[in-house]
């Protein structure tokens, strides 16, 4: 899928979402006109989900050309989404910018224990600490709402998107409810867009900040030179804590591949002490020193990974992902999601009342060709049954408590020992846990429910588990399926078939 793919069907899914009652999209508009002899019914047999996402693309682009053609706003919109850099331009800035900002000033003496280049060097290398940082870390452990790039890049593109989207105007023959339901649809339409292409933005935003810093750098030193031709630049140093020795040390250690790939030797001891105080010796050499560290560790470094990042980009451009674990996603996807998946119910102590419904909710999580089997209770304190030992189909054992029975250290060893059986299976074995709240939500005992999901909650993660709250009345309509994936145990393997 590209990005303009994603784009639709996201601006699809707004649209439906803010429209329940089919009374701006009608219900024949959403569906896709069917042909005899569809070759994609054969596809569809071989590789459901690759075809399920084709034919969510393909309605997508139906409803948005039905969308465009009733209202031209749409259009508009996806001209006011497509943010557009002039990379061309930011780089030459950059460049220009370096170029212009003269780093000695019109006395033409070089600190050489003070020079910009040296803060240029440091930057840089703070920023390298930090690239190194995030590919040692793991991504789950970082928090993504702290201050950083990608937190700067959703800021500033959320204020552009939100400006751009307020100056739209939908037609004044429209309804108010029409107009509201086209201004809802495009602010969330936005936001999911931004959230759907974060990384695609971010890398592309990675990308020309490496760009611009190697630019910059560039015409720092070009700067420099093009000077030195007119004016004569002297180089000294002065310091308070550090004498010859140190600072020959010092300048020694920071230019030594400058000084190996250019054939110059360093100034000796005594000629860095006799350039202490004003400055008096010609500074060509020391320029050629910093000019070289500059392009070894700046220029180059920040080109390689401003590739790297633009080829990223490009891949991720390329191959973007739909957000299939959305309910929204999930619905449409639920005929050609499940293949190779048993789902096993297991009802510790007690029995499922409106089994039909766990079957239609179970069915929406996990898709209509996955084989779904409610079995009978488990007794209490007896052993969870023997599951088939199928290498062809992964398992997903689902066992269900009753919220309304207090836990106890019982349920905990039946889901330590659920949890070593399908370790023990492997991937893409799954466990789920799932709470029956209809007992509470029958007699509206809101209180109460609460204070024994608590507990229930609390002795499933005691586990290492994360329980699902069925049929819990104070959830938001699809609620249960967003949660879904975070209370599979060890992951999310549905896709894995």
């Amino acid at each position: 899928m590209t990005f303009a793919q994603l784009a639709k069907v996201l601006l699809a899914q707004a649209c439906e979402e803010h429209d329940p009652d089919h009374k701006f999209i009608l219900r024949y508009e959403r569906e896709l006109p069917r042909h005899g002899d569809d070759p994609r019914d054969r596809s569809a047999a071989e590789d459901p989900m690759r075809a399920g996402e084709a034919r969510v693309i393909e309605r997508a682009e139906h409803i948005v050309d039905r969308l465009t053609q009733k209202h031209p706003v749409f259009n508009s919109a996806f001209a006011a989404l497509r943010i557009k850099i002039p990379v061309t331009l930011l780089i030459g800035c950059a460049l220009v910018g370096g170029f212009l900002a003269d780093p000695i000033g019109p006395t033409g003496h070089i600190n050489l224990l003070n020079f910009p280049l040296l803060t240029l060097l440091l930057w840089n290398a703070v920023a390298y600490i930090g690239l190194l940082y995030n590919m040692v870390v793991p991504r789950p452990s970082r928090d993504r709402s702290q201050p950083g790039l990608p937190g700067l890049v959703e800021w500033l593109l959320g204020l552009v998107v939100k400006g751009r989207l307020s100056r739209l105007r939908s037609d004044r023959a429209q309804s108010p409810d029409e107009v509201q339901w086209i201004a809802a649809s495009l602010a969330s339409y936005a936001a999911h867009l931004l959230q759907s292409g974060r990384d695609l933005l971010i890398t592309h935003a990675r990308s020309l900040l490496h760009a611009a810093a190697a630019a910059l750098a560039i015409g720092v030193m070009a700067g420099l030179y093009l000077r030195g031709f007119s004016f004569l630049y002297k180089a000294g140093w002065d310091s308070t804590f550090m004498e010859a020795e140190g600072v020959h040390m010092f300048l020694s250690f920071l230019f030594a591949p400058a000084s190996w790939l250019l054939r110059i030797p360093m100034p000796s001891v005594e000629a860095i002490a006799e350039l202490r105080g004003a400055a008096m010796a010609n500074a060509a050499v020391w320029i050629h020193f910093w000019a070289m560290t500059a392009v070894l560790f700046i220029v180059l470094p920040r080109t390689v990974l401003a590739v790297t990042a633009w080829f990223r980009k490009t891949r991720l451009a390329a191959d973007v992902h739909m957000p299939s674990n959305e309910p929204y996603f999930q619905r449409l996807l639920n005929p050609y999601r499940g293949k190779g998946l048993f789902v096993e119910v297991l009802a510790y102590s007690h029995r499922v009342k409106e089994e039909d419904r766990l079957m239609t909710f179970l069915s929406d999580a996990f898709g209509v060709l996955a084989d779904i089997h409610v079995g009978s209770s488990v007794q209490y304190g007896d052993r969870h049954p023997h599951f088939p030992a199928d290498p062809d189909r992964g398992l997903c054992a689902a066992v269900m408590f009753n919220v309304a029975q207090a836990p106890e250290e019982t349920h905990s060893e039946f889901l330590e020992e659920l949890k070593a059986t399908i370790r023990g299976r492997g991937r893409p074995n799954m466990l789920l846990v799932l709470l029956d709240c209809e007992a509470y939500a029958q007699i509206d005992h809101e209180r109460r429910l609460k204070e024994r999901c608590q507990a229930w909650m609390t002795l499933v993660k005691a586990c290492g588990l994360q329980a699902l709250k069925y049929r819990d009345p104070s959830s938001p309509p699809d609620g249960e399926l967003r949660v879904l994936p975070d209370c599979l145990w060890p992951g999310d393997f549905r896709g894995a078939q």
